[in-house]
């Protein structure tokens, strides 16, 4: 699905966001183009194709882009454009987030490498935005020495595919050195014997270890082990398959190359890798390929603090928490920061839920200056004032501008706001007793339900957070349920630090019916699931 993205909002968040690199000296990247459609102007060559629409695309967007030749600042780009400057920096902004222009080469100085090399780092630079010219990249490979061990034909081809790309030092030639990048052992059945000393020897001496995989049928790039951050070579290869055997030779050249693109990648840091933190299976017919996480396993003595016998494979929760981890600052890719601001990835800030069949009970306007003084000191009885102004901390908007863009009163990842509120009120005298679902932007409460009885409890009202994947997840994928838990826990933070002021008493749940409460509230599990219940009153 494409994904739309205006200069106007990247140019603003540039002069903010430390993570867009604008270009001082742009120059166009190396193997792109640009070419009129119609009234659009389409980008070829770069790691996505891209296209630009509007009136400015259309009449000055190629006149900009020529200009570019490496040496011009902004102010000399708009003198020779005839722009105004702060168009120009916008303008720039969205050819820098697009892979139109990198940073010029400082002093006109170019690394001696390929031309194709420099093409690719070039072309391909924007995927990852983590060098500011292609030469950054270079510059990396030609300071880095791999290590290349294990199966002797598979080091061979692989020498072929990384000389003249780095250097390359075959295992031998001697034990690991101290200028050594990477190791990258190859693990087939005749090599695999030789794998258990180099890692030993790798992990004493703190140096990473690319273990690549290779069978019959398919091979396992990784995992990546450096005992400064990963799990050990034990606990990341727990519950792998036995090898199917040994590949074939005319799948040798197949398996260096993907080998060689994936170190590239994390040496020059110019293009995407699954590596450091997952590990790639891939089908050597098809080429299709599952990613895998990696965890410590229980009681492992090389990667784990906790005591006590070894588990066989690590838990699914730590699975999940390895598998949706952001990498250590060396490996972070910042163009995938732009996300944040995909105009869809905006609007999500704005959509709420309305549930418009259901009746509407209006809250109190919120009182946020109840909490500016010191907190009451005897216990207060619950009012429907106490549940606005703590509905609206929790969960409520705090300004919502005309262009859409909303400030809330708690933390929210990406500001999105997945954290949804549930009352069940038992009380009469402080909510008609039924279910109902807090309407963020209109500080309202949906009566949901109004039939049966509510679930038992010795409180007067119940409060269900709950985590809103079906919209966060359209962001942030699988890693939107990690977010939307953390989100919960901010709001019921927040929920409890109001409540603690005005001297409410509360107490957390540690269980509950799921399905009781979902059949009640009308929540559906797998696409809103319950992440904290607290008693109020």
């Amino acid at each position: 699905m494409a994904a739309e993205v205006k200069a106007e909002t990247i140019g603003r968040a540039a002069h903010r966001d430390r993570q867009i690199a604008v270009p001082v000296r742009p120059a166009v990247r190396r193997g792109v183009r640009l070419r009129q459609s119609g009234d659009a102007v389409m980008l070829d060559g770069a790691d996505k194709r891209q296209v630009f629409t509007g009136r400015f695309a259309r009449d000055s967007l190629s006149r900009l882009v020529a200009a570019c030749d490496g040496t011009a600042t902004h102010a000399q780009l708009a003198e020779v454009t005839g722009l105004q400057e702060p168009v120009v920096y916008k303008s720039l902004a969205l050819l820098w987030a697009s892979g139109v222009v990198e940073e010029g080469a400082p002093d006109g100085e170019l690394p001696p490498v390929a031309p194709e090399l420099a093409c690719f780092l070039s072309r391909l630079g924007n995927s990852t935005g983590v060098n500011p010219s292609w030469t950054r990249g270079a510059e990396r490979l030609g300071r880095a020495t791999v290590r290349l061990a294990g199966d002797r034909a598979l080091v061979e081809a692989a020498t072929r595919c990384l000389t003249g790309v780095c250097t390359v030092v075959a295992d031998g030639d001697g034990p690991p050195a101290a200028t050594d990048t990477l190791v990258v052992f190859f693990e087939t059945p005749r090599s695999r014997p030789e794998l258990a000393a180099l890692h030993d020897r790798c992990r004493r001496e703190g140096r990473p270890l690319l273990r690549v995989r290779a069978g019959t049928d398919s091979m396992v790039v990784g995992p990546y082990v450096d005992p400064g951050f990963t799990p050990c070579l034990g606990c990341a290869t727990s519950g792998e398959d036995d090898l199917d055997g040994a590949p074939d030779e005319h799948a040798y050249d197949l398996i260096a190359g993907l080998v060689t693109h994936h170190v590239l990648a994390l040496v020059a840091r110019s293009t995407m890798t699954h590596l450091p933190l997952d590990a790639a299976v891939v089908d050597l017919t098809t080429l299709t390929t599952k990613y895998r996480a990696s965890a410590s396993r229980p009681g492992c003595p090389d990667c784990s603090f906790s005591q006590g016998p070894t588990a066989a494979v690590p838990p699914a929760g730590a699975l999940y928490e390895a598998a949706v981890a952001i990498p250590p600052r060396q490996f972070l890719d910042p163009k995938g920061h732009l996300a944040h601001y995909q105009s869809s990835n905006i609007k999500l800030q704005s959509e709420f839920r309305s549930w418009p069949t259901c009746p509407r009970l209006p809250l109190p306007p919120a009182e946020v200056s109840r909490l500016a003084g010191a907190p009451a000191g005897d216990r207060a009885k619950l009012g429907d004032t106490d549940v606005s102004l703590l509905l609206a901390v929790a969960f409520g908007i705090r300004e919502q501008s005309a262009d859409g863009w909303v400030k809330r009163w708690t933390a929210a990842a990406g500001n999105i706001g997945s954290a949804g509120a549930y009352l069940v009120s038992r009380d009469a005298s402080v909510l008609p007793v039924g279910g109902y679902a807090y309407v963020e932007p209109d500080h309202a409460l949906a009566h949901l339900t109004t039939g049966g009885a509510p679930p038992p409890g010795e409180r007067p009202l119940l409060l269900v957070v709950t985590a809103n994947l079906k919209k966060v997840v359209r962001k942030y994928g699988t890693f939107g349920l990690r977010l939307a838990l953390l989100d919960a826990g901010c709001a019921l933070t927040a929920a409890r630090r109001v409540a603690g002021h005005l001297a409410l008493g509360f107490s957390l749940a540690t269980d509950w019916d799921d399905e009781a409460l979902g059949d009640y509230l009308g929540i559906s599990p797998n696409e809103e699931p319950i992440a904290a219940v607290m008693e109020l009153g």
